[in-house]
């Protein structure tokens, strides 16, 4: 259902503007945000509020709507990507503060024996990398001394987005994470904030603008072709639709 449909209905429609920066979540690896990667989160939401409001599904659904480049200030430039979204209840959205399971920004993951899984052991990776151990971490209020193996925890977002670059036809995915070095970490995933009242029990439509803010875009990818792919969840968990963006070049 589109904001123009809902105009034209009998339904009230009520908007207003969301503004929130959004920090990276960098959590292993905190100086980098303030380097080359941040975020800001554009909402434009359409309340839908009557006897008989319109039924949709409780999972949200998102359309793409656009993405563009802008060039900023003191070589950090901006790419935007716009999308629409519909939900049935409204659950959407979370604060940044809500750090208590099932939006914890990390797992940690026992062994057999239900103990914590180090580096050098067995199930754990056998490279070292940022984005898989923590050391010398507080771990349910035990500080555990040693290099110990965790999972981000990707319901600690819900945005996400995910980079692709094109070559002789074929999209590969640009992995932020693993891209910059075994002691880098770092993602464009991200968390819009709730955007309905405490009840969620009321249907919403509107549009998310997300936007990426980086020096490092240009120097990246130049004249190479990307693509990306969005999805959103809510409070529920309930996993969206994935939509793709057209190809399209930073560059030009």
């Amino acid at each position: 259902m589109t904001e123009d449909s809902l105009k034209n209905s009998k339904f009230k429609v009520y908007k207003t503007i969301v503004r929130l920066n959004l920090a990276i979540n960098t959590i292993l690896n905190p100086k980098l945000k303030h380097v080359l990667f941040s975020s800001l989160l554009l909402v434009s939401l359409v309340i839908v509020s009557c006897e008989k409001p319109p039924e949709l599904p409780n999972t949200p659904s998102i359309t793409f709507e656009s993405v563009r480049f802008a060039t900023g200030q003191n070589g950090f430039d901006s790419l935007i990507v716009a999308i629409g979204f519909q939900d049935g209840n409204g659950d959407l959205g979370l604060m940044g503060s809500e750090n208590d399971p099932p939006y914890q920004p990390l797992n940690f993951p026992k062994n057999g024996q239900d103990e914590f899984i180090l580096f050098g052991d067995p199930e754990a990776p056998s490279e070292f990398h940022v984005c898989d151990f923590v050391t010398n971490f507080d771990v349910t209020g035990d500080e555990v001394p040693d290099t110990v193996f965790i999972e981000i925890n990707q319901n600690s977002f819900n945005i996400e987005i995910d980079f692709f670059l094109k070559r002789d036809g074929v999209y590969s995915e640009f992995d932020w994470r693993r891209e910059f070095g075994q002691f880098s970490c770092i993602t464009f995933d991200g968390r819009y904030p709730p955007l309905n009242s405490e009840e969620f029990d009321r249907p919403l439509a509107g549009s998310l603008s997300y936007s990426m803010i980086s020096s490092g875009f240009l120097p990246l990818f130049g004249n190479d072709t990307l693509q990306l792919r969005i999805q959103i969840k809510d409070r529920a968990l309930n996993t969206s639709n994935t939509v793709e963006s057209p190809d399209f070049v930073v560059g030009q």
